[in-house]
């Protein structure tokens, strides 16, 4: 409980830090609407920009707070030890607070006056086809991977039911025959598989949703400062969602890296499944998908060069 207490704190203190140092201010908003597309924003429009920003940087202490709050109980219940220690369970963390913010914000109904269009939007409008089309692959990569490691997992439970107390194989008389690591077969149960398919769905699904509410939402008073704002949002949740569905390719290639590396020379285990082995040229798979992920969270969330100015269309 105490380690829960500390890691929640010290996230939370993160968000805050955050918060502090994106803080949005007058020339702030003023910098944000010049890279998404305002020319030259005056002080009503930079007044809207900020009020956008601050209703989503306000979200990052209480999100980073409760999200280890959340997630490590429900790993612990998984049979996962530790669950709140290495750089990319950090890195979960933090991708898992900032899209909920993008998303919780994105729920808010809009302030202040509102105007009407007649022309329909798309979310092609906001976001490019290539991040949507990579963002939908890696993700359909995520599922194919985490589906082949379910394949496996009858296997790997035999394995472990067959593993004695222990890890250690002993002789009618006692004498020790062979040992194995208990944290390395303990691994063996574990639901990984199922973790990179639930959040491989989950991610596309909250990613999607924030890109439609970016587009069905109202519009605000200003259309260069609305366009603006919806680009924004759609972009930052894309690019967010090609970091997660590339964190959980990682997830489902480590988890096949892992049961290839199950050899037990000991008589009666269950052998691995023949096509097993077919499966090392997923690491290729893996570091294809950090690259694009990192690659394309870094271009897509942040615009090369400002967007053409738009509409309220």
């Amino acid at each position: 409980m105490g380690d829960l207490v500390g890691t929640a704190l010290g996230w939370g203190l993160v968000g805050l830090v955050l918060v502090v140092v994106l803080w949005p201010t007058t020339s702030g908003g003023r910098r944000f609407l010049r890279r998404w597309g305002v020319p030259e924003p005056d002080d009503r429009q930079s007044a809207q920009a900020v009020r956008y920003l601050r209703d989503r940087r306000l979200l990052y202490p209480v999100l980073f707070l409760l999200t280890p709050v959340v997630t490590e109980p429900v790993a612990r219940a998984l049979g996962f030890a530790e669950p709140g220690s290495g750089a990319f369970r950090s890195l979960a963390s933090l991708l898992v607070a900032l899209l909920a913010a993008e998303a919780a914000a994105a729920l808010r109904p809009v302030r202040g006056t509102r105007t009407a269009t007649l022309a329909r939007r798309h979310w092609r409008d906001l976001v490019p086809r290539w991040a949507v089309g990579m963002l939908l692959v890696l993700g359909a990569v995520a599922v194919l991977l985490a589906v082949v490691g379910l394949a496996a997992q009858p296997w790997a439970d035999r394995v472990a039911d067959a593993v004695p107390t222990g890890g250690v194989w002993r002789s009618v008389d006692g004498t020790v025959r062979g040992t194995v690591s208990e944290r390395h077969y303990a691994e063996i149960g574990l639901p990984v598989s199922q973790v990179a398919l639930v959040g491989a769905v989950c991610g596309l699904a909250v990613v999607l949703g924030v890109v439609r509410l970016a587009v069905r939402r109202r519009s605000l008073a200003d259309p260069l400062v609305d366009a603006a704002c919806r680009t924004r949002s759609a972009r930052v949740a894309v690019g967010i969602g090609l970091a997660w569905t590339a964190s959980m390719v990682l997830v489902a290639v480590g988890r096949l890296d892992y049961l290839r590396s199950v050899e037990f020379a000991e008589a009666g285990f269950p052998p691995a499944p023949a096509w097993l082995e077919h499966t090392s040229a997923t690491g290729y798979l893996g570091f294809a998908a950090f690259l694009l992920g990192l690659g394309g969270w870094i271009w897509v969330a942040n615009p090369s060069r400002p967007p053409s100015a738009r509409t309220a269309a």
